[in-house]
């Protein structure tokens, strides 16, 4: 099979085929593990989590119906490990200088499945648990996360919740009512979490499609969704992007029989919203969608020739079952819009990604403000968006769709949230499109990369009008790279939008540039540590693909160096002695 596989370390593989990590594993009753797996959180998560804890968030973004603190907390210290003990700080120098070593990070695998063979993984885990985990992750559960989410408070930072499940091709994938056994499990796992955040005022919770919905069905659907885009781009559209819709049926029709005849006109006829008697791709998309169950329909047809792993088309049985899982996918939607927590659905894997922005834009329609006229309809929630989509600068296609996705929220009239990130996949894509004989979807180079993502920023900004209380548009500058960070403050005041203006954060990896986070929150900016958390039996091979894929910022200069830098100030400071050149790695 063809796909995609976890990045390029054999030993990565074989770690995540551990029986104890699969997702059927984890959710459903005890019995015994199959045979290839995948790293999900287990079923315990649901028992083990407490009832939420109280606290309270000074993070000015919705409204606060819970009783504020009598003292304000004291502004943010420009010394981020000021509140860690000696021992914790030793801790992360050790963990820093392990993830430097680029061969340790590329055999972890190798490593844990040694100590599996031998038995010594209860001992193995510990290691892990009281070192890497304990310096990247919030917890186990969600009660070991509350205190995390505490101290990044009184830091004067924010919260992004990370339940670390993940899912990939290589799993079994389930249908209809199994699939919806599976789904109603996670679902309630996410929405614990946000019973947790919602106790921290404005958190957010991080939301992976994959699992929610089985990965053969946002493959087969992302499958269709760019073979109807190139039926559309075969149609020449004109210099605004848009085809007559008269012309749709024929070229359309041709590959997709559904819509050849009356039921084609009448469909494409209800995309052109504006009646002009044309369409773009963004009303294409807003119609023939997962969420549009008749249309959806219409595009199912007989599979490629020759079928492989990695082409197939969506088929009923795919489509009955996204109808059985919709429910409870909202109500994670629902859920989030009642206890006021923000939602950032993740971006993955390219070849998922179609069908992920279609789920992810869906549920922003559905749950993001309305605005009319400008003004936003319901001033009792959430101000500005409530879910947040999430754009991989690195692919090449990830700007034009983002500036796309803008204009479909404008179109719409809801609010939007945007995060960009650089990216996670790039080894494991670039191997898939090799193996598979495809275009690499990935920048040709990293300059390119970094051109694409200040791009964004520039874009954004540009929309943001400040001061505007119930934000169109907001949006997340989710990196570790100090040029970018820089050039994303220079661009706000340029633009005269101030630090405190809640429609533009920053976000960064507990565990990962703090310095950067505590230096945001001390000028006042709205900043947040994405925070996973798990059993460390299924988070370890979560950290391990993280670690992989982000090698470059673990042992380069830019990266951790600065980390452990600012740690060693700090032990000068408590020992009495002149704190090192802040240059030093």
């Amino acid at each position: 099979m063809a796909y995609c596989r976890r990045p390029s370390a054999a030993s990565c593989r074989r770690a995540l085929s551990a029986p104890s990590r699969s997702l059927s594993a984890a959710l459903a009753p005890p019995r015994p593990p199959p045979p290839r797996a995948v790293s999900l959180v287990a079923s315990r998560l649901i028992s083990s989590s407490p009832r939420p804890a109280t606290a309270n968030v000074a993070l000015p973004h919705t409204h606060q119906h819970q009783q504020q603190p009598a003292t304000p907390p004291p502004p943010p210290s420009n010394r981020p490990y000021e509140n860690r003990t000696t021992a914790e700080l030793m801790n992360s120098l050790l963990v820093f200088r392990l993830c430097g070593m680029p061969w340790l990070v590329k055999s972890s695998g190798d490593l844990l499945e040694l100590a599996e063979k031998l038995r010594l993984d209860p001992i193995a885990y510990a290691v892990v648990k009281r070192t890497f985990f304990k310096h990247f992750c919030g917890g186990e559960n969600l009660e070991e996360v509350v205190p995390t989410m505490q101290t990044f408070k009184k830091a004067h930072v924010g919260s992004i919740l990370d339940l670390a499940l993940e899912a990939d091709v290589d799993e079994a994938s389930l249908t209809g009512p199994a699939a919806h056994e599976q789904c109603k499990k996670v679902a309630k796992m996410f929405r614990d979490s946000i019973d947790i955040a919602s106790q921290t005022h404005g958190s957010f919770i991080a939301v992976k499609i994959t699992a929610l919905l089985p990965v053969s069905i946002l493959l087969s659907w992302s499958n269709t969704i760019l073979l109807l885009q190139k039926a559309f781009n075969d149609a020449k559209p004109d210099k605004d992007g848009k085809v007559a819709i008269d012309k749709l049926p024929a070229t359309i029709g041709a590959i997709f029989p559904g819509l050849a005849g009356d039921a084609g006109k009448k469909l494409f006829k209800q995309a052109d919203r504006d009646g002009d008697g044309r369409v773009d791709w963004i009303d294409m998309t807003d119609t023939f969608s997962l969420y549009n169950d008749t249309a959806s329909r219409t595009l199912v047809r007989p599979q490629l020739v020759p079928k492989t792993p990695d082409n197939p088309l969506v088929t009923v049985e795919d489509l009955d079952t996204v109808k059985l899982l919709r429910p409870d996918i909202d109500g994670v939607g629902q859920h989030a819009k009642e206890k006021k927590v923000r939602i950032m659905v993740d971006a993955e894997q390219t070849y998922f990604q179609p069908a992920i922005d279609d789920v992810g834009l869906n549920l922003c329609k559905l749950f993001n403000n309305p605005l009319a006229d400008g003004v936003a309809a319901d001033p009792n929630t959430v101000h500005g968006p409530l879910i947040y989509n999430t754009y991989q600068l690195y692919l090449r296609d990830a700007y034009p769709r983002m500036v796309m996705d803008v204009v479909r929220a404008q179109r719409n009239k809801y609010a939007f949230g945007v995060k960009i990130v650089r990216g996670a996949y790039m080894h494991s894509e670039r191997e898939r499109a090799t193996e598979i004989g495809i275009s690499d979807p990935i920048q040709p180079t990293i300059a390119a990369t970094h051109a694409a993502y200040n791009a964004a920023i520039d874009h954004l900004i540009g929309k943001i009008e400040p001061g505007r209380p119930e934000r169109p548009l907001a949006f997340v500058v989710a990196s570790h790279n100090a040029n970018s960070i820089r050039h994303a403050r220079q661009e706000m005041k340029k633009r005269g939008i101030p630090p405190t203006e809640r429609a533009v954060a920053f976000a960064q990896l507990m565990g990962m540039q703090d310095g950067t986070t505590h230096g945001l929150a001390a000028a006042g900016h709205q900043v947040f540590k994405y925070i996973p958390y798990g059993p460390i039996a299924v988070t370890i091979p979560y950290l391990q693909r993280r670690a992989l894929e982000n090698a470059d910022v673990l042992s380069g200069e830019g990266g951790i160096a600065q980390d452990r830098a600012e740690i060693r100030k700090e032990l000068a400071l408590r020992f009495g002695r002149s704190p090192p050149p802040a240059a030093t790695a």
